[in-house]
């Protein structure tokens, strides 16, 4: 606990926690005036090396003193308080700035705090933003935002896999980061792929209009449509402006898969976004065989078993991971 003493000197310095003031503020209502009076006569002490005011000067500021105290002040100044009255107006002004002064730093600090939405490890889980915003998150995803979110700025971090649908602000961008590519809109439906482990970063428009800035090399700014898709390729730098249906990139937001002459690695790939799995194959070649069909079993196990008796293979689970054994 610091002493009396040390609060005082924190408080001068304006270094003073609100706890700290509290406390202080707290002693101060809790002594005697002849207490106060000898404590303030002393901090008044230490700056005995400036010139005295003449009695004029005192006069004017006794009587401006006897105005401005706060009317909570429990006693009455008497004149042989003159000496320390410049302390004590100090401290009774002051209490409110000082109060404020806390407080407000405190309200920065929180501001600056950031709030994250965990999706677990099978998605989607639904996130509704301040600003009226709607985001859908695949499994193995996370949403970051500031406290503050919609007062002066709409910015969010996604890692992971989210669908967007973007309540419509004229006066705020809503701009999503991925550490790659900024997405940046006033109101719309997109789908963004940004799972850190993967070679790539996707954007797929569903309606409306976006911005897409890239923060690495080609360092491009591109305005997409509905029905295209930015995809960046984190290893090469390519950047690609591409079109789509959008229905394997929003597949994992349906209760259905549908895949028509796609190959078996797409559906692969759509399952891992889908379940947040992983899997692992002992032959790469069957990856390039096509498959079309239609999963209405939302069960990974269920689909699972239309692919074994599709193609023959065998498979295992572990944790998160699915091994593919084909068969010899």
């Amino acid at each position: 606990m610091n002493s009396k003493n040390e609060l005082w000197q924190k408080y001068y310095s304006g270094k003073i926690s609100k706890e700290e003031f509290h406390t202080l503020k707290k002693t101060v209502n809790d002594s005697s005036d002849d207490e106060l009076y000898t404590e303030l006569y002393e901090h008044w002490s230490q700056f005995e090396d400036k010139d005295p005011l003449s009695e004029e000067k005192v006069d004017v500021m006794w009587g401006d003193l006897q105005q401005r105290l706060h009317p909570s002040v429990r006693f009455r100044l008497k004149r042989y308080w003159l000496p320390v009255a410049a302390v004590i107006c100090m401290l009774i002004m002051g209490t409110w700035m000082a109060t404020l002064y806390v407080e407000k730093n405190e309200i920065k600090q929180l501001a600056c705090q950031s709030v994250t939405i965990h999706s677990g490890k099978e998605g989607p889980s639904m996130v509704m933003l301040p600003d009226g915003t709607k985001v859908r998150l695949n499994a193995r995803s996370s949403l970051t935002y500031q406290q503050d979110f919609g007062r002066r700025d709409r910015k969010v971090t996604l890692s992971g896999e989210g669908y967007f649908q973007v309540k419509r602000d004229e006066t705020k961008q809503f701009v999503v980061s991925t550490g790659v590519m900024d997405i940046a809109v006033l109101g719309t439906t997109f789908n963004v792929y940004a799972y850190e482990e993967k070679d790539f970063v996707e954007m797929s428009l569903v309606e409306g209009s976006v911005q897409v800035s890239v923060s690495k090399p080609a360092f491009k700014q591109l305005k997409v449509s509905p029905n295209e898709k930015v995809v960046y390729d984190k290893y090469t730098g390519k950047l690609e402006l591409q079109r789509t249906d959008n229905r394997l990139e929003t597949a994992w937001t349906h209760n259905e898969l549908v895949f028509r002459h796609d190959k078996l690695e797409t559906v692969l790939d759509c399952l891992e976004r889908k379940f947040g799995i992983d899997f692992v194959i002992d032959d790469s070649l069957i990856l390039k065989d096509t498959y079309t069909g239609v999963f209405d079993d939302e069960s990974l196990p269920g689909i699972l078993h239309v692919l074994t008796l599709h193609y023959g293979f065998n498979y295992k689970e572990k944790e998160d991971v699915i091994y593919i054994e084909t068969k010899k």
